[in-house]
Order: structure tokens, then C-alpha cells, then sequence
């Protein structure tokens, strides 16, 4: 009999796909024994429900080549849904030069040129009064702006966390892949002994 830790060893392993059949057989046979530790029964339950089925599992020859496939296929239709969003994105920014220009050329034209009907005077009769007005009002503008934009930095610090998300998913689809080559190779064992 096979003491507890090395038991969870093995099913650690076991669930890795690193398990000789050996090693399986003494898992089956645990398993199948009445005396079986409160925190298994989960795994005990899934080694049954394995025995029962006696007929093995016929995999096709052509699962992996399907598999690959059905991935390149969600892979082209990302990059699909991407070029739609650019295309579209770059057609509205055309759109909108478009009518910026005709309001610009057609529309406006049509009305008299403000600074030819109206006489713009000077509000100081001092230039260098005037400069230091202008010079602290210029200053407030700025530091009102740089105010609203300081709030723009934690949306920063989301864009990274998100560029670390998407190199995860890329890793999470490559141990997938290696899980399923796994589960193959284990089949393809068996099938030969």
C-alpha cells in the first residue's frame, strides 16, 4: 500500500500526463481498494467511472490535423476582426476630413469674414500690461490642462497590465496545444501495448 503523499504525487503526475502505466496501475488499484482517504474521493470517483467504461477510446487519425485547423481558424478570425476595425476607423477619419473641408470652404465662405466687419481694438492702452495678462491667462489654461491630463495616467498603467495579459494567452494556447500532443502520445502508448 502506498502511503498518502506518495499517492498525491502520482496523481499530481498523473494529471501532468507524466505517469508510467505502472504507476497508473497502482493509482487503478488504490482506487478500487475500500479504504480510501477522505480527500480522494473526487479522484477515486473519476478512476471508476474510467473502469467502467472497458471499451477503449477510439481516437481518428486525423484529430490533430483537426485541432490545428480549428486554432488556425480562430487565429484568422482575429486578425480578421482587427483589419475591420482599422478599415473602419480609417474611413470615418476620411469622412470627417471630408466634412470638416466643406465646412470649411463651402459653408463658411458664404458668411463674411468676421475680422473684415468687425474692428477688433486693444483692451490695454499699456503693451506690456496687456502681455502679462495674456502670460497669466495662458499660465491658467496650462495648469488646468495639465491638471485633466495627470488623471490619464493610471490609464496607462491598465494599457501594460493588458500587454501582460495578452503574452499570458499566448502561453496558455501553447500549454494547451502541449496537453492535447500529451494526451495523444498517451493514447498512442497504449494503443501499442
Amino acid at each position: 500500500m502506498e502511503s498518502i503523499a506518495e499517492i498525491r504525487k502520482m496523481l499530481d503526475r498523473f494529471y501532468q500526463g507524466e505517469t508510467t502505466l505502472e504507476e497508473e496501475k497502482v493509482l487503478e488499484e488504490y482506487f478500487s481498494s475500500t479504504t480510501v482517504s477522505e480527500e480522494f474521493i473526487p479522484d477515486r470517483d473519476l478512476f471508476q467511472s474510467m473502469e467502467t467504461g472497458s471499451d477503449p477510446v477510439v481516437v481518428p487519425d486525423d484529430l490533430n490535423r483537426k485541432i490545428i485547423a480549428s486554432i488556425d481558424q480562430v487565429d484568422r478570425k482575429e486578425v480578421r476582426t482587427r483589419r475591420i476595425s482599422v478599415f473602419s476607423l480609417s474611413g470615418l477619419a476620411a469622412g470627417l476630413l471630408v466634412m470638416i473641408a466643406v465646412y470649411l470652404f463651402y459653408i463658411r465662405d458664404d458668411k463674411p469674414d468676421l475680422l473684415a466687419t468687425n474692428k477688433l481694438t486693444d483692451t490695454y492702452e499699456d503693451p506690456l500690461e496687456a502681455y502679462e495678462e495674456a502670460k497669466r491667462t495662458l499660465a491658467y489654461v496650462s495648469a488646468k490642462l495639465n491638471s485633466g491630463t495627470s488623471e490619464l495616467k493610471h490609464v496607462q498603467q491598465v494599457k501594460k497590465s493588458a500587454e501582460s495579459i495578452k503574452s499570458l494567452s499566448k502561453f496558455n494556447k501553447g500549454s494547451k496545444e502541449l496537453s492535447l500532443l500529451g494526451r495523444l502520445q498517451r493514447v498512442r502508448d497504449i494503443e501499442r501495448q
